[in-house]
């Protein structure tokens, strides 16, 4: 008789397979924990983390806690208290309700509870080790619990070995418990990496001082409250939050948070509701600070689609799309730039008129800047501006209007045949400038025809190769700010700034912390040209994804930012003299037909398409 190949799995082997879904990252047991802290009916949660959680996790509260039944109960596989039938699906309020995050985290991690009840007079204290109890004990302990989680992945050394450096992961969890911050702002979140301070909310119950908490002063004041549909009165669902203007735009969707029924999700569809919405204010790449807070029926909604219950799905798909959309186009629509005394330092509010020149020619200028072969050494690409005023708090005295527009003329350009009709450039045969089109484009013949060439991405590749050339062993060159310029900055970027103090001074930033825990700038990378981002948006960009990235790979990046922002802008115009030195340039660079950020500088319109247009062939 032959011996069959199926066979039953042990438990063992069961729970590490459910905690590659359920655990994640050390995030992942971040979120799970903080989510039956908050379940708990917690006021107080105290999250303390070591390595990136690889060695500790630790999350206390003063929530109702457990009996010493019950928390033994708890590292049962698919037991819970948040329901007890399948019909508790259709309506689940608790953030957890599977089962399963205690035990599968408890069988690959060494873990320690302490909890108690106010029905009891003692705690109970339960390790656990690799999903075995390794001892049940009394504990003097107050009403709530305290759980640690250590050497997570000890005993699955092959998901260890797929853990990101100790940055990335603590970032990853910095996102996490700034999310629940923003989204339980009753609740007073304390949050700690080996005992020193991140960040801190007061649990006074006002979304706006969880917000200051996270990204202080200078972002909280000018956000714009959501304006909910009126359509969605008296029915159930409402919608509250904030949303940073287009001027205030961020190089990453991590900093929008968004919560239903106050919990925190990445579905597909918000996303998209999202992005379309913003698409008709925000530059393509570019997002805002959002606190997005939408509240349904529980009926509503499937939360019980993936393990981790960062997914749902909407029984009302069309209409969650076009909630989201409509609030993001009514709280934006019809900003318009408005003056104010005392803010010379800020950056300019929009007006109605100038939202689609904004959206469209995000870099345009109005004074040209010369092209030069040599870079300048002693010009700094961001503005010396001195400390702001800090005022907390969203005032009243607000430095936008509302006025109703015609909204939909505010829409993205459309990408499609964009490039129709044009072949691709790779060589140019005695190439000869003829004019400048709409001061942005140069228009040239050679051998094969006409060529267009983007004057901005044509400087911007010279530069490019110049800065390349310059900083290649060498660190960039900085100078130093007449005034320090205080930087808003999320928690896991002041982090990446402690860390990494004497790599970004390689980079040409120096950045200080004051007593206060302020971090502020006193010296940026050199660069032509003044009309510059802000040091806010360029550091945003290159603290991005920092943990991940080497800092060849970063410096990159930021010499691609310093020649696109020195770089002659779409509007410039230039005489003869300067076409010709930008076409000299430009083909004595390795790569003539591309932009560093992978654009086209160089389309053609062949003869042979010039004749068939004026049907010759």
């Amino acid at each position: 008789m032959n011996v069959g190949k199926i066979k039953v799995l042990s438990e063992d082997v069961i729970c590490r397979i459910a905690a590659g879904e359920v655990v994640e990252r050390p995030a992942s047991v971040v979120k799970e924990l903080i989510e039956n802290s908050i379940d708990a009916d917690s006021t107080r949660i105290e999250v303390e983390i070591k390595d990136g959680g690889q060695k500790l996790i630790e999350i206390a509260d003063n929530g109702e806690g457990m009996n010493r039944q019950d928390a033994v109960l708890a590292f049962t596989p698919h037991a819970t208290s948040k329901i007890s039938s399948d019909e508790d699906l259709e309506s689940v309020v608790s953030l957890g309700f599977r089962g399963e995050a205690l035990p599968t985290i408890a069988s690959v991690s060494r873990v320690t509870l302490v909890t108690r009840h106010e029905s009891e007079e003692t705690g109970t204290r339960i390790q656990i080790d690799g999903g075995h109890i390794a001892g049940v004990e009394s504990a003097s302990f107050p009403c709530g619990s305290r759980i640690q989680i250590k050497n997570l992945f000890y005993n699955v050394p092959a998901r260890r070995k797929f853990l990101k450096s100790v940055q990335a992961e603590m970032a990853q969890i910095s996102d996490v418990v700034c999310h629940y911050m923003m989204g339980y702002p009753e609740i007073a979140f304390n949050f700690t990496k080996s005992n020193v301070k991140i960040a801190a909310t007061s649990g006074s119950g006002n979304l706006t001082d969880a917000i200051l908490s996270v990204y202080g002063p200078e972002v909280t004041r000018n956000l714009i409250p959501l304006k909910e549909p009126a359509r969605l009165t008296g029915t159930g669902v409402s919608i509250r939050g904030f949303i940073s203007p287009p001027n205030q735009a961020r190089p990453s969707s991590r900093y929008m948070t968004t919560m239903v029924n106050r919990r925190y999700v990445k579905t597909k569809l918000l996303t998209q509701a999202i992005n379309k919405a913003l698409g008709a204010f925000f530059p393509k790449g570019r997002y805002p600070v959002l606190i997005l807070d939408l509240r349904v029926p529980p009926s509503m909604i499937d939360v019980n689609v993936h393990p981790q219950k960062t997914e749902i799905r909407f029984k009302d798909e069309r209409w969650a799309f076009a909630t989201i959309w409509e609030t993001i186009q009514e709280s934006l629509s019809g900003l318009r730039m408005v003056s104010t005394p005392g803010r010379q330092n800020q950056q300019p509010a929009y007006a109605a008129g100038d939202l689609m020149d904004f959206a469209e020619n995000e870099s345009k200028a109005t004074a040209p800047i010369p092209i030069r072969r040599d870079l300048p050494a002693n010009v700094s690409i961001f503005p010396s501006v001195g400390k702001p005023e800090v005022q907390p708090g969203i005032t009243e005295n607000r430095i936008y209007e509302l006025k109703d527009f015609n909204s939909e003329r505010f829409g993205p350009p459309s990408q499609q045949n964009r490039s129709a009709g044009f072949e691709p450039v790779k060589t140019l045969q005695q190439p000869k400038i003829l004019a400048q089109l709409k001061q942005s484009y140069l228009l040239g013949e050679d051998t094969d025809g006409l060529f267009i060439v983007d004057q901005h991405a044509a400087h911007e590749r010279i530069l490019f190769d110049q800065l390349t050339s310059t900083y290649k062993e060498t660190s960039i060159a900085s100078q130093p700010l007449l005034f320090p310029i205080a930087l808003n900055l999320l928690p896991s970027e002041r982090m990446v700034i402690k860390d990494q103090v004497g790599e970004l001074k390689k980079l040409g930033f120096t950045i200080i912390q004051e007593e206060d825990g302020q971090f502020y700038a006193t010296a940026v990378p050199v660069q032509d040209g003044s009309q510059s981002e802000s040091i806010q948006n360029v550091l945003s960009q290159i603290l991005e994804g920092w943990e991940s990235r080497s800092l060849a790979e970063i410096k990159t990046d930021l010499l691609k930012i310093m020649a696109c922002k020195g770089a002659v802008k779409a509007g410039d115009p230039l005489d003869e003299s300067e076409w010709n030195s930008l076409l000299e340039q430009l083909l004595k660079t390795e790569n003539p037909f591309t932009c560093p950020h992978g654009r086209p500088i160089v389309i053609r319109l062949t003869t042979r398409q010039i004749e068939a247009g004026f049907l010759r062939t």
